[in-house]
């Protein structure tokens, strides 16, 4: 039996995307319904049904069916696997015509597109595939959505660019307004980056990390220096992406300046850094000062309930100060630097990590 209502639509409607991006990551043409291979164009046809498998490939109607459960209880990289089992099936029954289910020409399907062992596999255990992936269901639907918005920053029209950083900023809020409410979430903590001593790049991460509904903090332990962040899980995930990310992005910003600047030295090069988390301290300030009333309150109770629940890690902090002479020049190019930093969309890289990216 299918199904056809607003939520599984929508279920279809992602379910597309992630196939036609396996369809590309496979060498194959990719239009707005088809795909082309051996010079025929084949339908991109999705259907949720319900019933006993997770997924189905319907040959006669060169239809791919996904169980309804998947909506509610599959984490999204699941839902990739599973279409990429499904798919098999669809370009074996191309290439080879009806042949035995998971039999050789099936596997040799999976070997030429590339396909992991496990997805040439007939049964699939849900719970211990969402097991397998990293991260969790409510956590990964967050991020796919601020990710939608994310991608909308690459406009040229500024002021949509704006607006999408607007919108990302208040789904992030909405998600942690549960975190005031009754149900209980566990606090997580992560380490992201260690150094040898604290610089002015690590405490300029720190700064822009603040804008993340997180609690950044710089840890001194023997003969290193770790820059930390707790909150909740989706939080510390998008943390650590940005925090990842700037770990690279700032030295290249450092690089086009010196380049274009002629900047030079030690100091500059700090001063620059943090003139960065300035600019980007000072775009963020711009855009949460768009918030209605009632978010700008939900904001700081949200903020409240974070300090008092990472006390149960950090019970004593002490005031972190620099006390580093400024280039002003460089302290000015970085500022500007950061006031055009924009979060462009997230990267799903082969490693299933997901990464930052910003657009200068």
């Amino acid at each position: 039996m299918f199904i056809y209502d607003s939520t599984s639509l929508a279920f279809v409607q992602k379910s597309e995307t992630f196939l036609k991006e396996i369809l590309k990551s496979c060498g194959i043409s990719v239009k707005t319904s088809r795909f082309l291979l051996n010079g025929f164009f084949y339908p991109i046809n999705l259907v949720v049904y319900e019933g006993k498998e997770w997924g189905h490939f319907n040959a006669p109607y060169l239809q791919i069916g996904l169980n309804r459960k998947l909506i509610y209880g599959a984490k999204d990289s699941v839902v990739r696997d599973i279409l990429k089992h499904e798919l098999a099936h669809y370009l074996t029954y191309i290439h080879h015509g009806e042949v035995q289910p998971h039999g050789k020409e099936f596997k040799e399907i999976c070997s030429r597109y590339g396909f992991p062992d496990e997805i040439a596999k007939a049964t699939l255990d849900l719970e211990l595939a969402n097991l397998s992936k990293e991260g969790d269901l409510e956590s990964e639907r967050i991020i796919e959505k601020v990710k939608k918005l994310l991608s909308l920053a690459e406009s040229s029209n500024a002021h949509e660019a704006e607006l999408a950083t607007l919108k990302a900023n208040e789904l992030l809020l909405r998600h942690n307004l549960d975190y005031l409410k009754d149900r209980v979430e566990p606090i997580y903590m992560d380490r992201l980056l260690a150094r040898k001593r604290k610089d002015s790049k690590i405490t300029a991460i720190y700064s822009i990390l603040k804008h993340f509904i997180v609690k950044p903090v710089i840890s001194q332990g023997k003969d290193t220096c770790s820059l930390e962040v707790s909150g909740t899980l989706t939080n510390v995930k998008l943390a650590g992406y940005v925090a990842s990310f700037l770990d690279r992005e700032l030295e290249n910003l450092w690089k086009e300046a010196q380049k274009s600047h002629g900047l030079s030295g030690l100091q500059a090069k700090n001063s620059f850094f943090l003139g960065v988390a300035e600019g980007f301290d000072e775009k963020m300030r711009m855009t949460k000062a768009s918030y209605s009333s009632e978010d700008g309150r939900a904001l700081i109770l949200v903020q409240q309930k974070l300090e008092i629940d990472t006390r149960v890690i950090y019970r004593r902090l002490g005031q972190s100060k620099s006390n580093q002479r400024k280039d002003k020049n460089a302290s000015l190019f970085g500022r500007a630097k950061g006031l055009k930093l924009s979060i462009k969309n997230a990267v799903e890289g082969k490693s299933q990590n997901l990464f930052l990216t910003y657009k200068k």
